[in-house]
C-alpha cells in the first residue's frame, strides 16, 4: 500500500507536539530528581559537619567559649570547624548559623528525646564531665527552581535544622 506524501507532511506537526509534551514532562522529573538529590546531599553533609562540630566542642571544653584561632594552639572555633567540614556546602544555605550549647539532661532522656539548651543558657564550655554538648546548624535551603519543584512550600525555601550531641570530656 502506498501512502500519499501530503498526509506524511501533516503528521510532522503532531509528532512535534507529542515530542514537546513528553520532553517537558521528562525534564520536570529530571530537574525534580536533581533538586531532591542536592537537598539530600546538603542534609548529609550538614549532619556529618554537626557531628564533627560536637566532637570538636567536647574535646575543647578547656578553651574559652569564644575561642577563634591560633592563640590556642591552632585550634579552630566551632563555627569555623563546622564550615570547614561542610566543604563549601554551607553556601547553599541562606541564613547559615552554628550554635553550641550544653544539653538539658531532663529533656535529653525524655521519651522522645529532645536536644534543647540547658536552662539558664550557660556557655557550651561549662559542661561537666559526661554531660552532652550539642551543635546545631540552622538555615534555609533555596532550590534553583523553587516554584518548579517544591510545590508544598509557600516561601520557596526548605528550613534546615541539624543537631548533633556528644559527651563532654572536660
Amino acid at each position: 500500500m502506498r501512502q500519499n506524501p501530503v498526509s506524511r507532511r501533516r503528521r510532522g506537526g503532531v509528532t512535534l507536539v507529542e515530542c514537546t509534551f513528553v520532553l517537558s514532562i521528562f525534564l520536570l522529573f529530571l530537574f525534580a530528581v536533581f533538586e531532591y538529590s542536592r537537598l539530600l546531599l546538603l542534609l548529609h553533609v550538614s549532619t556529618n559537619a554537626a557531628r564533627s562540630g560536637a566532637r570538636h566542642a567536647t574535646v575543647n571544653v578547656d578553651k574559652s567559649s569564644t575561642f577563634v584561632y591560633s592563640d590556642e594552639g591552632g585550634i579552630q572555633s566551632i563555627e569555623n570547624h563546622v564550615k570547614s567540614q561542610m566543604g563549601g556546602a554551607h553556601g547553599m544555605i541562606s541564613g547559615f548559623a552554628v550554635t553550641a550549647f550544653p544539653c538539658d539532661a531532663v529533656q535529653l532522656y525524655a521519651d522522645p528525646p529532645v536536644i534543647a539548651p540547658k536552662t539558664g543558657s550557660p556557655p557550651w564550655n561549662q559542661a561537666s564531665f559526661t554531660e552532652r554538648i550539642a551543635v546545631r546548624i540552622t538555615g534555609e535551603y533555596r532550590p534553583i527552581l523553587p516554584g518548579f519543584v517544591f510545590f508544598y512550600s509557600s516561601t520557596g525555601t526548605v528550613p534546615i535544622t541539624v543537631t548533633a550531641a556528644s559527651g563532654s570530656e572536660g
